[in-house]
This record gives structure tokens, C-alpha cells and sequence, in this order.
């Protein structure tokens, strides 16, 4: 299982659990904060120890070597490198695989992961049939877990949907895409009130935001299939959200804002509302210019 990856790492001897999950931490902190590069060195370090460890006690390490094996996948997929991150992706779902074997839903949720992230490998690559058939088996693994915690894997199977949906664009398969669309914010309408707190938490503004995301892609796809009065009501619903997010964040919400307006006066040129097409244009540019 292991032979392509140790060809890719150095002369690290250092058999230390703590030294290793310590690289793996910090290898993810440069990862998330647009560092690959140094991350990579840091992870591959961080996989021969964890390898060399798996050697001795199989059982006891299959965890840190299954979580090592997926960050080095996110890695490479930062680096656009798909080849290997789905190399490492497939190592962490054969074992995730293993130790879900019995039920464990810890596992099983890492398991769904891992089909999303080998998904991503695929759908990064124009592969759309096998990003879909790897977004589908997380989505199963998700839907059950669903049926036993709603409020816990709301967000996961939204996440899986938006997946298969972007899969569908991809195939040209519209009709499906906007079903799996659908789905989407209907979830996310179940996770959120009908407006945005005077006082909103992190998570409730990732909500709306997905939401408004949600919005904008629907629209879309009823764009390629020039349905543009469709195409207007969901990329003024997405507005309608972001202007909420704006009153909470101007600088981070704006020029996301502008880019929806942006959006709004292309389809009205479209559809040859060109006094609307002017009026947005000037609402981007005020925005954000």
C-alpha cells in the first residue's frame, strides 16, 4: 500500500508518535493559510514516521497513518497535483474503510470524506462520471448518519449535494444539477431563521453564505439551459442574502455583492432589459470598483 509514498519521502528516523502528529499540525496550519509547498515538506516527514510506526503496530497507528494520508491528498490537491493526491486519498479511504468496518461512525464519517475528497480528484480532472459515482457513495454513507443525528450531518449532506450537483453541470446533465441544488437550500433553509441575526455567529453566517452560493449556482445552471427568468429570480434571491451580509461585514461581504450585480446586469443585457443592465453595473461598480 505504502511503496509510492515512502518513494517520495527523505531519511526521517525519528519513530515518535508526538513528533509526528506535531509536523501533521503544523503541516495543516500552513496548508489552510496558503503554504502547500512548506506543508508538503512538513507532511511527507510527518508520513514516515507515521509509516514506520504502522510497521510496528498495525491496529494502534492505522488512524494517524489514515489522517496523515488525507492531508497529504488536501495538500496536493492545493498544488493542483491530482495524480498524487488521489494516490493518498485512496490509501486513507483502504483504511478508513478498515476501521469502519464495524460500524464505528467516527470512521464511517471519515470514510464519506474520503469518497468526497477522491471525488474532487475526478471532478478537478473533467472525470464528472467518477466524481459523481465517488460523490454518490459519500452521499449514501452520509444519508444513512442522517437518519440518526439530522442536526448533526445537515451540513455534510448539503456539502455532498452541491457536489453531485456541480457533477451534473459538468455531464451537461442540468435537470439533475438543479435537483441536487434544491436539496441544498433546502437544508441550508432548515439550518437558518428567515433572516440574518442582529448578532450572528460564525457558523449562522457560513449558513446564509452557503445559502446565497446555493442561490447563485441554481441560477446558473437554468442560465445554460436558457431559462433566464429562473436564472433572475435565484441570482436576486443570492443578492438578497448578501446585502444581509454585507450590513454585518462590508469588507468581507461587498465585492462578493458586486460580483452578484455583476452577474444580474450580464443576464438583463441577455435579456434586453438594458435600462436594469445599467442600474446594476453602477451598483457594482459603487460596491466595489
Amino acid at each position: 500500500m505504502f511503496e509510492f509514498l515512502k518513494s517520495k519521502t527523505g531519511g526521517i528516523k525519528s519513530s515518535s508518535h508526538e513528533l509526528a502528529l506535531h509536523l501533521q499540525n503544523e503541516a495543516e496550519y500552513l496548508n489552510e493559510n496558503d503554504e502547500p509547498k512548506k506543508a508538503l515538506r512538513l507532511c511527507l516527514k510527518a508520513y514516515e514516521i507515521c509509516t514506520s510506526l504502522y510497521g510496528e503496530k498495525h491496529d494502534e497507528y492505522k488512524p494517524l497513518v489514515a489522517s496523515c494520508s488525507n492531508l497529504l491528498g488536501n495538500i496536493y490537491n492545493n498544488l493542483n497535483k491530482y495524480d498524487q493526491s488521489y494516490a493518498y486519498h485512496h490509501i486513507a479511504y483502504e483504511l478508513y474503510n478498515e476501521l469502519s468496518a464495524d460500524g464505528n461512525e467516527e470512521y464511517s464519517e471519515l470514510l464519506a470524506d474520503e469518497y468526497d475528497n477522491i471525488g474532487d480528484t475526478f471532478f478537478f480532472t473533467d472525470n464528472y462520471d467518477e466524481a459523481e459515482r465517488n460523490y454518490k457513495n459519500a452521499l449514501e454513507i452520509y444519508t444513512k448518519l442522517y437518519e440518526k443525528d439530522n442536526a448533526k450531518y445537515a451540513e455534510d449532506m448539503a456539502y455532498c449535494y452541491d457536489c453531485l450537483a456541480k457533477a451534473y453541470s459538468g455531464e451537461e446533465n442540468y435537470t439533475a444539477s438543479v435537483e441536487a441544488y434544491e436539496k441544498v437550500i433546502a437544508i441550508f433553509k432548515s439550518l437558518i431563521p428567515d433572516d440574518l441575526s442582529d448578532s450572528p455567529d460564525e457558523k449562522e453566517l457560513d449558513f446564509f453564505e452557503d445559502l446565497a452560493e446555493a442561490y447563485n449556482d441554481l441560477g446558473y445552471v437554468y442560465s445554460c439551459e436558457d431559462q433566464l427568468e429562473n436564472t433572475e429570480k435565484y441570482y436576486l434571491e443570492a443578492s438578497k442574502i448578501y446585502r444581509q451580509l454585507v450590513r454585518t461585514d462590508a469588507y468581507e461581504y461587498s465585492c462578493i455583492l458586486s460580483e452578484q450585480y455583476k452577474d444580474l446586469a450580464a443576464l438583463y443585457e441577455d435579456m434586453g432589459n438594458f435600462k436594469l443592465a445599467s442600474e446594476y453595473e453602477k451598483k457594482a461598480k459603487k460596491l466595489c470598483g
